[in-house]
């Protein structure tokens, strides 16, 4: 994380628990999004948008708030690869489209499971 992502600060929590905190900013247009991941051994990475805030009905997100940012039941993400080079790019793309998401009201990146794509409210 700190040779791709210099400006990303990580903290060391219990039980090996690591949580980076980071700005992205997926176009010159978009806001900067500050983001957290949060990775557990043995644990999917949990990547939340801390501000600003995303549209409450935004499509491609777990119930608690966190990005979907892949769908495990056609793959999955293993901890023998770098969060950086794969969860953080991820999550640039998500927010990408999630841009594209609140101006059309379709989500265009892939999707692999039934969402509403309503325009936001």
């Amino acid at each position: 994380m700190r040779d791709a992502f210099p400006h990303f600060r990580h903290r060391l929590g219990r039980d090996r628990e690591v949580t980076w905190t980071g700005t992205l900013q997926p176009s010159p247009s978009s806001p900067a999004y500050d983001i957290r991941i949060v990775y557990r051994k043995r644990g999917d990475p949990r990547v939340r948008v801390l501000r600003p805030r995303l549209v409450p009905r935004a499509p491609h997100r777990y119930p608690d708030g966190t990005l979907c940012l892949y769908w495990p039941k056609e793959w999955r993400w293993t901890d023998d690869q770098s969060i950086a080079l794969t969860i953080v790019v991820w999550t640039a793309l998500w927010l990408q489209y999630y841009e594209i998401w609140k101006l059309l009201g379709v989500w265009m990146g892939p999707s692999s499971h039934e969402e509403s794509t309503g325009a936001p409210r």
